[in-house]
């Protein structure tokens, strides 16, 4: 270990000889135009030790030469950024994802809707559902004409659609083309889709394009992150189960198998912040994951879960008129819809996680 000093906290960092060597910036090590290191790891002699070291810039940098005989100069801000602690203090400090429940998310409505206008011509529209998103998890954008072309047309202005056995863009109603209970005209409960999916979808966009000769269908959305978060406060232990026990789900239908499991939430092991909802109840395969003997703390601990989940003051329902396209978090929002009567016809998309946290980060929402 070596201690370095940061000179604008006034703290000592202790840090990992190899590690500081791993992370060397200099041309010979580092790519800064691909941002790629250029070595193989065992490049590194496994006993490198620092020959000599010493602060320069006035503090803000330090030197050192190493046993291999490389040099390294190091920003101390970069080598302070860096350790775990400072990660998961940011982690914790961050206000960028607001939970929220039914009132409070209609008293900030105006802050989740743009137009298709606005999209097409402004980067400032485009940021705005990117924010949305990522702070609450729902967006809208209106003004959009009810076929599938021109939903496509919105979403690709932020994000490429990401290709299932579904198609990229997806368009349905009560036919059964797939053997899912969203090709129904059936109540649908709050949910995530894709829980049968190794890597579920990051976000999902729906449109109704068409609804004649009937009522209902109105849909409804949930904060996952709202009612993990009240879970977490109220009862760890349940909470706890849910990020421990993998549950599992799976689609079957001609030429299509897929099956997964996961915990129902899951938690970044570094920062202890929740980073998925996986909530299916339809989708459960069955649970074979856990002993007899473990079942029933996972089920008080689901049913607990489920009901702070459908609590009326959790959900936030609207129906989805043509000319409207919503785009939501499929790891945060749940959602669904109730029974109708009629023709409806809906088309959307969805997009990869990855696709869209990078998003996020171009613009500078996220690190």
């Amino acid at each position: 270990m070596i201690q370095i000093k940061h000179k604008r906290s006034g703290k000592t960092l202790k840090i990992n000889t190899f590690w500081l060597r791993d992370h060397c910036r200099c041309g010979d090590c580092y790519n800064v135009e691909t941002k790629q290191r250029k070595y193989n790891l065992l490049d590194i002699p496994k006993t490198v030790k620092p020959l000599k070291a010493e602060y320069i810039k006035d503090g803000l940098q330090y030197e050192v030469h190493w046993t291999d005989g490389h040099i390294s100069v190091y920003d101390i801000d970069f080598l302070h950024d860096a350790q775990v602690e400072h990660v998961v203090a940011r982690a914790e400090d961050s206000t960028v994802r607001t939970p929220w429940n039914q009132p409070f998310i209609v008293a900030h409505e105006d802050q989740l809707r743009t137009t298709l206008v606005e999209l097409v011509s402004t980067e400032a529209a485009v940021r705005k559902i990117v924010q949305s998103l990522i702070r609450y998890g729902i967006a809208f954008v209106d003004g959009v004409p009810p076929n599938t072309t021109m939903t496509e047309m919105a979403v690709r202005r932020i994000f490429p659609p990401m290709k299932t056995f579904f198609g990229e863009m997806y368009t349905f109603s009560d036919v059964q083309d797939h053997a899912d209970t969203a090709y129904s005209k059936q109540y649908l409960g709050l949910h995530t889709d894709n829980t049968y999916f190794c890597d579920a979808a990051g976000l999902q966009s729906l449109h109704c394009i068409r609804h004649v000769n009937g009522i209902g269908g109105d849909s409804f959305f949930a904060d996952g992150l709202h009612a993990a978060n009240e879970l977490r406060h109220r009862n760890p232990r349940a909470f706890e189960i849910l990020t421990r026990v993998q549950v599992p789900a799976e689609y079957i239908e001609d030429g299509q198998y897929h099956k997964h499991s996961a915990p129902i939430i899951r938690v970044d092991p570094v920062s202890g912040q929740i980073v998925q909802l996986r909530l299916n109840v339809y989708d459960r395969a069955q649970f074979d994951s856990v002993s007899q003997e473990e079942m029933q703390d996972f089920y008080e601990s689901f049913r607990d879960f489920l009901e702070i989940v459908q609590r009326i003051e959790n959900h936030w329902r609207f129906k989805l008129q043509p000319g409207t396209v919503v785009i939501f978090d499929n790891w945060r929002v749940f959602h669904g819809r109730h029974a109708y009567t009629g023709q409806r016809t809906m088309t959307g998309c969805y997009v990869q996680r990855t696709d869209f946290l990078s998003k996020a980060r171009v613009l500078g929402i996220i690190d």
